[in-house]
């Protein structure tokens, strides 16, 4: 018997999958089934169904730090996965060739004092008629040329990893340094070490890679279609982490394979959830028709590929066919012909679906 009332809700089924069956249950019977409502939740914007997309580091957020001059690494503070912060000393390094250039600064700065002293004197004689115009020119040719030598060796240093402090500090005391720091150029992590502490390293070779990772790159790919919808500063949003991103740019360059275009968007808040190469589900977000809801996993029940809800009345309970658009963790998107007010179970819905196919009847 039991069989046969469910073949004949099967047929009905088929004959009508749009409109709602009512179940004339009573309190007693609903309380039996230990049924519990919940209220629909209208959904102002929806969610399009998931494209994947993969976690990119943007290439500006990442550097290498080299050697500033040849020498030997003394001391490395950090390692691989610390966190770092911009100007940061992360290293030492000894170098003989430092050495040499602070001494030929130091000869230039000298140069260069003479001559500034020697412009001031002989301006002073070609004033009072001692000299000729010559004299004063040459002089002058002379001033001009020391500073030039005197600035140029000053940046030399600089691009040695000397800051301006330690230059003035040198041109002061005239005391030289055969070692010097290694700084992080920016804040971020330590994603790879190439030199280890003792290593004789020549200028410009890669000691440490620092990365910032925030914010990061979700490239997606977007069938064209949907893809020719999107501008930059749309949202999309990623499902299971929660998490929403904005467009920056949709590339014009189609994949012929599976006709589908990438689409680049960023992601600042919530990004250290992610990790570059990882491979995620990302919806782009929609404006949503009037009838699309937000309801619990629990409150759907299926039989093949129709979806119902069990809706709250007043004579009993109505089966409403609905359709699912986006499905989440543990809540689904879905399209009613439903005002938005109404009750709808959210556990005992085995239940309700048993009694619905005669399952559980008499």
């Amino acid at each position: 018997m039991k069989r046969i009332l469910f073949l004949i809700s099967l047929f009905c089924l088929s004959l009508n999958t749009s409109a709602a069956t009512l179940l004339p249950l009573s309190p007693a019977q609903l309380k039996q089934m230990q049924v519990q409502w919940g209220h629909l939740q209208p959904q102002q914007e929806g969610l399009s169904a998931s494209y994947p997309a993969e976690v990119v580091l943007p290439p500006t957020q990442t550097r290498v730090v080299t050697a500033p001059q040849g020498g030997l690494i003394t001391r490395l503070t950090v390692s691989v996965g610390d966190t770092v912060k911009q100007g940061q000393v992360i290293g030492q390094l000894s170098s003989p060739d430092l050495v040499a250039l602070q001494s030929n600064y130091l000869q230039s700065d000298t140069q260069a004092r003479l001559h500034e002293q020697a412009l001031k004197r002989d301006q002073e004689l070609f004033k009072d008629g001692i000299i000729a115009q010559r004299r004063l020119q040459e002089t002058q040719s002379a001033y001009e040329t020391s500073q030039a030598l005197m600035h140029e060796r000053k940046q030399t240093l600089k691009l040695a990893g000397m800051s301006e402090r330690q230059i003035q500090q040198l041109a002061q005391r005239r005391s030289m340094q055969n070692g010097m720091a290694i700084i992080a150029p920016i804040s971020g992590q330590i994603m790879e070490q190439q030199q280890p502490v003792g290593a004789r390293v020549d200028m410009a070779m890669p000691i440490y890679t620092i990365s910032n990772p925030t914010p990061l790159w979700l490239m997606i790919q977007v069938p064209i279609a949907q893809a020719q919808q999107l501008s930059p500063g749309a949202m999309v949003r990623l499902p299971k982490q929660n998490l929403t991103a904005r467009v920056d740019t949709v590339l014009r360059q189609l994949n012929k394979n599976n006709q589908t275009t990438q689409v680049r968007a960023s992601i600042s808040q919530g990004a250290e959830q992610l990790s570059v190469g990882q491979m995620v589900d990302v919806a782009l977000v929609e404006q949503t028709t009037q009838g699309s809801f937000a309801v619990p996993r629990s409150a759907v029940a299926r039989q093949g590929e129709q979806a119902v809800i069990f809706v709250q009345q007043a004579r009993g309970v109505a089966v409403t066919p609905v359709k699912v658009m986006l499905e989440q963790d543990q809540q689904l998107t879905v399209q009613a012909d439903l005002r938005g007010n109404e009750a709808i179970a959210v556990q005992g819905v085995a239940a309700l679906k048993g009694h619905w196919l005669g399952l559980g009847g008499e």
